[in-house]
């Protein structure tokens, strides 16, 4: 059997789908494979969701989530075998998928979670003091910015003199 997996991305304000014909770790025809089918294809996935997201480990039933009020989930929905392919990556099926959802229940949801991405620690306080201090004189990167400064006013002064255009001469120049 195939599945249709819904999702609402936050970041784009719009449901997005996977229909399952295009997740090649999902052979078994089984609602409740879904989980690991999804955590096989973490690239897929992550293009499909727009974001890292951890996927639990069990389909929870239509019913059962209703209770427990799921939060961030993927519902899924059987489709026909006969049905064609729903489109993925950039295929725009707004509309189709709206009236899908409203014409549609869906059998269970898989949760999924925000995974946090944090920069390595060593890495972020390093950034911070560099940030935190001002550039100085004594800089490679200040020192050759401000010789390339005088270089540049040195050509503009040159071009005015000669009555040439300035912005042209340093096009020439670089």
């Amino acid at each position: 059997m195939r599945f249709l997996l819904t999702f609402h991305c936050e970041a784009t304000g719009q449901w997005r789908c996977l229909d399952t014909a295009l997740l090649p770790a999902f052979r078994s025809g089984r609602a409740e494979d879904l989980p690991a089918a999804l955590r096989a294809e973490p690239e897929l996935v992550m293009r499909w969701l727009l974001g890292r997201y951890e996927i639990a480990d069990a389909l929870v039933s239509a019913t059962t989530a209703a209770q427990t009020g799921q939060g961030d989930a993927i519902a899924v929905y059987p489709l026909g075998a006969d049905r064609a392919v729903i489109g993925f990556e950039n295929a725009y099926n707004g509309a189709w998928l709206e009236i899908f959802l409203l014409e549609n229940r869906p059998i269970g949801f898989v949760a999924a979670h925000k995974r946090q991405v944090l920069p390595a620690g060593g890495a972020m306080a390093s950034l911070k003091i560099r940030a935190a201090r001002p550039l100085h004189a004594s800089d490679q990167a200040c020192r050759l910015t401000v010789s390339r400064i005088i270089e540049h006013r040195q050509i503009w002064a040159e071009q005015r003199r000669e009555g040439a255009d300035p912005v042209a001469a340093l096009t020439e120049e670089s």
